[in-house]
Protein backbone atom coordinates (compact mmCIF):
# COMPACT_ATOMS: atom_id res chain seq x y z
CA UNK A 1 0.00 0.00 0.00
CA UNK A 2 1.07 3.23 -0.59
CA UNK A 3 2.43 5.68 2.17
CA UNK A 4 -0.11 7.91 3.50
CA UNK A 5 -0.62 11.63 2.40
CA UNK A 6 -0.29 14.79 4.25
CA UNK A 7 -2.75 17.22 3.82
CA UNK A 8 -2.33 21.23 4.81
CA UNK A 9 -3.09 24.63 3.78
CA UNK A 10 -0.40 27.82 2.68
CA UNK A 11 -0.19 29.08 5.91
CA UNK A 12 1.94 26.28 7.27
CA UNK A 13 4.11 28.66 5.31
CA UNK A 14 6.63 25.19 3.90
CA UNK A 15 9.48 25.84 1.80
CA UNK A 16 8.58 24.66 -1.58
CA UNK A 17 11.42 21.94 -1.27
CA UNK A 18 9.77 20.24 1.17
CA UNK A 19 6.59 20.16 -0.17
CA UNK A 20 7.96 18.66 -3.29
CA UNK A 21 10.12 16.26 -1.20
CA UNK A 22 7.67 14.98 0.47
CA UNK A 23 4.78 15.09 -1.31
CA UNK A 24 2.57 17.52 1.00
CA UNK A 25 -0.91 18.69 -0.79
CA UNK A 26 -0.94 22.33 0.35
CA UNK A 27 -4.26 23.93 -0.58
CA UNK A 28 -5.20 27.62 -1.04
CA UNK A 29 -7.23 29.79 1.85
CA UNK A 30 -9.56 32.25 1.51
CA UNK A 31 -9.39 35.09 4.11
CA UNK A 32 -12.58 37.33 4.13
CA UNK A 33 -12.20 40.74 4.79
CA UNK A 34 -15.24 42.58 5.56
CA UNK A 35 -17.10 42.32 1.70
CA UNK A 36 -14.05 41.83 0.12
CA UNK A 37 -12.38 38.07 -0.08
CA UNK A 38 -8.29 37.26 -0.54
CA UNK A 39 -7.72 33.97 -2.27
CA UNK A 40 -3.78 32.79 -1.36
CA UNK A 41 -2.18 30.12 -3.02
CA UNK A 42 1.08 28.49 -2.61
CA UNK A 43 3.91 30.54 -3.52
CA UNK A 44 1.90 34.32 -3.05
CA UNK A 45 2.60 36.78 -1.11
CA UNK A 46 0.79 38.01 1.83
CA UNK A 47 2.05 41.47 1.93
CA UNK A 48 -0.81 42.54 0.17
CA UNK A 49 -3.57 41.33 2.35
CA UNK A 50 -1.62 42.55 5.35
CA UNK A 51 -1.06 45.84 3.97
CA UNK A 52 -4.90 46.21 3.62
CA UNK A 53 -5.82 45.39 7.43
CA UNK A 54 -2.98 48.14 8.19
CA UNK A 55 -4.47 50.84 6.06
CA UNK A 56 -8.56 50.11 7.08
CA UNK A 57 -9.82 50.17 10.01
CA UNK A 58 -10.59 46.09 11.40
CA UNK A 59 -13.45 44.41 9.93
CA UNK A 60 -14.83 41.15 10.12
CA UNK A 61 -12.61 38.96 9.07
CA UNK A 62 -12.49 35.26 8.91
CA UNK A 63 -10.19 32.18 7.18
CA UNK A 64 -11.03 29.13 5.59
CA UNK A 65 -10.91 26.52 2.61
CA UNK A 66 -13.19 25.62 1.22
CA UNK A 67 -15.16 21.94 1.56
CA UNK A 68 -15.25 22.01 -2.29
CA UNK A 69 -10.97 22.19 -2.23
CA UNK A 70 -10.71 19.34 0.36
CA UNK A 71 -13.05 16.62 -1.43
CA UNK A 72 -11.02 17.27 -4.98
CA UNK A 73 -8.09 16.45 -3.30
CA UNK A 74 -9.78 13.79 -1.14
CA UNK A 75 -10.51 12.39 -4.36
CA UNK A 76 -7.08 12.66 -6.46
CA UNK A 77 -5.23 11.61 -3.71
CA UNK A 78 -7.34 8.57 -3.28
CA UNK A 79 -6.26 7.55 -6.65
CA UNK A 80 -2.68 7.39 -5.05
CA UNK A 81 -3.13 6.16 -1.10
CA UNK A 82 -5.95 4.64 1.16
CA UNK A 83 -4.51 7.06 4.31
CA UNK A 84 -4.54 10.53 4.43
CA UNK A 85 -3.92 13.06 7.17
CA UNK A 86 -5.19 16.43 7.50
CA UNK A 87 -3.76 19.22 9.17
CA UNK A 88 -4.60 22.76 9.47
CA UNK A 89 -4.65 25.70 11.96
CA UNK A 90 -7.16 26.00 15.44
CA UNK A 91 -10.49 24.80 14.67
CA UNK A 92 -11.10 28.17 16.97
CA UNK A 93 -8.91 30.37 14.68
CA UNK A 94 -9.86 29.04 10.87
CA UNK A 95 -12.98 27.19 9.28
CA UNK A 96 -10.24 24.98 7.52
CA UNK A 97 -10.53 22.05 10.17
CA UNK A 98 -14.40 22.05 10.07
CA UNK A 99 -14.54 22.07 6.14
CA UNK A 100 -12.12 19.36 6.79
CA UNK A 101 -14.01 16.98 8.18
CA UNK A 102 -17.27 18.03 6.33
CA UNK A 103 -15.39 17.01 3.32
CA UNK A 104 -14.54 13.66 4.66
CA UNK A 105 -17.44 12.21 5.99
CA UNK A 106 -17.87 11.56 2.15
CA UNK A 107 -15.07 9.43 1.87
CA UNK A 108 -15.99 6.60 4.61
CA UNK A 109 -15.90 3.03 3.43
CA UNK A 110 -13.55 4.49 0.37
CA UNK A 111 -10.46 5.99 2.48
CA UNK A 112 -9.60 6.41 5.84
CA UNK A 113 -9.40 9.90 6.65
CA UNK A 114 -8.10 12.00 9.40
CA UNK A 115 -8.64 15.16 10.38
CA UNK A 116 -6.51 16.66 13.59
CA UNK A 117 -6.73 19.96 14.77
CA UNK A 118 -3.58 20.95 15.59
CA UNK A 119 -4.51 23.32 18.43
CA UNK A 120 -2.20 26.01 16.90
CA UNK A 121 -1.20 28.37 13.73
CA UNK A 122 2.04 29.59 12.12
CA UNK A 123 5.35 28.03 12.94
CA UNK A 124 3.47 25.41 15.16
CA UNK A 125 1.68 24.17 12.54
CA UNK A 126 4.09 23.75 10.39
CA UNK A 127 6.43 21.73 12.61
CA UNK A 128 3.70 19.45 13.07
CA UNK A 129 2.91 19.32 8.90
CA UNK A 130 7.32 18.48 8.64
CA UNK A 131 7.17 16.11 11.29
CA UNK A 132 3.95 14.19 10.33
CA UNK A 133 5.31 14.41 6.36
CA UNK A 134 8.51 12.91 7.44
CA UNK A 135 7.14 10.01 9.21
CA UNK A 136 4.23 9.61 6.52
CA UNK A 137 7.82 9.50 3.97
CA UNK A 138 9.71 6.83 5.79
CA UNK A 139 6.51 4.26 5.54
CA UNK A 140 4.98 5.18 9.08
CA UNK A 141 1.51 3.86 9.37
CA UNK A 142 -1.12 6.56 9.38
CA UNK A 143 -1.91 5.42 13.04
CA UNK A 144 1.71 6.06 13.94
CA UNK A 145 1.92 9.92 12.30
CA UNK A 146 -1.26 10.65 14.43
CA UNK A 147 0.23 9.60 17.60
CA UNK A 148 3.37 11.27 16.21
CA UNK A 149 1.54 14.24 15.82
CA UNK A 150 -0.58 14.16 18.96
CA UNK A 151 3.06 13.97 21.22
CA UNK A 152 3.62 17.13 19.57
CA UNK A 153 0.47 19.38 20.47
CA UNK A 154 1.00 19.88 24.18
CA UNK A 155 4.78 20.87 23.69
CA UNK A 156 3.68 24.28 20.94
CA UNK A 157 3.27 27.45 22.40
CA UNK A 158 2.33 30.64 21.25
CA UNK A 159 2.64 33.77 22.68
CA UNK A 160 1.40 37.99 21.40
CA UNK A 161 1.07 41.29 21.91
CA UNK A 162 -0.87 43.41 19.74
CA UNK A 163 -0.37 47.40 18.91
CA UNK A 164 -4.25 47.24 17.31
CA UNK A 165 -7.31 46.37 19.33
CA UNK A 166 -9.83 46.72 16.77
CA UNK A 167 -9.19 43.53 15.71
CA UNK A 168 -9.90 42.08 19.59
CA UNK A 169 -13.15 44.16 19.63
CA UNK A 170 -14.68 42.66 16.48
CA UNK A 171 -13.83 39.41 16.72
CA UNK A 172 -15.57 39.43 20.68
CA UNK A 173 -12.47 39.25 22.93
CA UNK A 174 -12.66 42.87 24.10
CA UNK A 175 -15.91 45.09 24.38
CA UNK A 176 -15.90 48.16 22.69
CA UNK A 177 -15.54 50.46 25.51
CA UNK A 178 -12.31 48.42 26.30
CA UNK A 179 -11.19 49.08 23.26
CA UNK A 180 -11.54 52.42 23.29
CA UNK A 181 -10.32 53.17 26.89
CA UNK A 182 -7.47 50.46 25.33
CA UNK A 183 -6.35 52.13 22.72
CA UNK A 184 -6.32 55.91 24.85
CA UNK A 185 -4.47 54.35 27.60
CA UNK A 186 -2.32 52.65 25.18
CA UNK A 187 -2.65 49.37 26.45
CA UNK A 188 -0.36 46.06 24.77
CA UNK A 189 -2.87 42.99 25.90
CA UNK A 190 -0.51 39.62 25.86
CA UNK A 191 -2.13 36.66 24.29
CA UNK A 192 -1.65 33.04 24.74
CA UNK A 193 -2.87 30.73 21.90
CA UNK A 194 -4.23 27.71 24.82
CA UNK A 195 -6.09 24.37 23.53
CA UNK A 196 -6.36 26.22 20.76
CA UNK A 197 -8.03 29.33 21.54
CA UNK A 198 -6.53 33.10 22.03
CA UNK A 199 -6.94 33.62 25.29
CA UNK A 200 -5.94 36.57 27.61
CA UNK A 201 -2.30 36.40 30.01
CA UNK A 202 -2.36 40.37 31.01
CA UNK A 203 -1.56 43.98 30.01
CA UNK A 204 1.09 46.10 30.14
CA UNK A 205 1.00 50.12 28.75
CA UNK A 206 4.64 50.27 26.70
CA UNK A 207 6.18 48.06 23.88
CA UNK A 208 9.54 47.36 25.73
CA UNK A 209 7.52 46.09 28.84
CA UNK A 210 5.75 43.66 26.19
CA UNK A 211 8.98 42.48 25.01
CA UNK A 212 9.96 41.98 28.49
CA UNK A 213 7.20 39.82 29.44
CA UNK A 214 7.70 37.52 26.01
CA UNK A 215 11.18 37.06 27.09
CA UNK A 216 9.84 36.20 30.81
CA UNK A 217 7.27 33.64 29.04
CA UNK A 218 9.87 31.98 27.30
CA UNK A 219 12.24 31.77 30.38
CA UNK A 220 9.97 30.38 32.08
CA UNK A 221 10.25 26.86 30.67
CA UNK A 222 12.52 24.36 32.22
CA UNK A 223 13.83 22.97 28.60
CA UNK A 224 13.28 24.77 24.99
CA UNK A 225 14.30 22.80 21.65
CA UNK A 226 13.33 25.66 19.79
CA UNK A 227 11.69 29.37 19.74
CA UNK A 228 10.96 31.52 16.33
CA UNK A 229 9.90 35.04 16.41
CA UNK A 230 6.76 35.79 14.92
CA UNK A 231 6.46 39.84 13.13
CA UNK A 232 4.42 41.11 10.90
CA UNK A 233 5.06 40.66 6.75
CA UNK A 234 4.99 44.62 6.36
CA UNK A 235 6.94 46.99 8.13
CA UNK A 236 5.70 48.57 11.18
CA UNK A 237 7.02 50.23 14.73
CA UNK A 238 6.99 46.56 15.96
CA UNK A 239 9.34 44.87 13.67
CA UNK A 240 11.95 47.44 14.94
CA UNK A 241 11.37 45.69 17.87
CA UNK A 242 13.23 42.26 16.74
CA UNK A 243 16.35 43.09 17.30
CA UNK A 244 15.59 44.01 21.00
CA UNK A 245 13.30 40.99 21.47
CA UNK A 246 16.30 38.68 19.55
CA UNK A 247 18.79 40.14 22.26
CA UNK A 248 16.77 39.47 25.24
CA UNK A 249 15.78 36.07 23.89
CA UNK A 250 20.00 35.53 23.64
CA UNK A 251 20.71 36.85 27.57
CA UNK A 252 17.30 34.41 28.57
CA UNK A 253 18.80 31.19 26.55
CA UNK A 254 22.57 31.72 25.88
CA UNK A 255 23.63 29.43 22.71
CA UNK A 256 20.42 29.63 21.05
CA UNK A 257 19.50 30.89 17.42
CA UNK A 258 16.35 32.82 16.97
CA UNK A 259 14.75 32.68 13.57
CA UNK A 260 12.41 35.43 12.74
CA UNK A 261 9.53 35.00 10.21
CA UNK A 262 6.12 35.99 9.54
CA UNK A 263 3.34 35.22 11.06
CA UNK A 264 0.29 34.07 8.86
CA UNK A 265 -2.90 35.64 7.68
CA UNK A 266 -4.99 33.17 9.99
CA UNK A 267 -3.82 34.65 12.76
CA UNK A 268 -3.91 38.36 11.66
CA UNK A 269 -7.81 38.03 11.53
CA UNK A 270 -7.77 37.57 14.85
CA UNK A 271 -4.66 39.61 16.47
CA UNK A 272 -4.69 42.03 13.09
CA UNK A 273 -1.68 43.01 11.15
CA UNK A 274 0.12 44.74 13.98
CA UNK A 275 1.32 41.91 16.39
CA UNK A 276 4.89 40.57 17.88
CA UNK A 277 4.99 37.12 19.26
CA UNK A 278 7.17 34.41 19.89
CA UNK A 279 6.69 30.24 19.17
CA UNK A 280 7.91 27.76 21.97
CA UNK A 281 8.60 24.09 21.00
CA UNK A 282 10.00 22.46 24.33
CA UNK A 283 10.99 19.29 22.32
CA UNK A 284 8.61 16.29 22.71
Amino acid sequence: MANARIVTDVTADLEPEVIERLKIEVLPVDIQLGSETYRLNQGDSWEPLFRRMTDSPARGAKATVSSNEFQQTFARLNRETEEILVLVSSGKLSDAYHQARAAARSFLGRCRIVVLDSLSASWGLSLMVKAAAEAADQGRSLDEIVRLVRGLLPHVYLVFFVERLDYLEHGGRIGPAQALLGTMLQIKPLLLIEDGEIVSMEKVRTRLQAVEKLVDFVAEFARVQQVVILQSPVNNELNDLVEELTTQLGIALPGKKFESIKYDPVLACHLGPEALGVVVYEGA
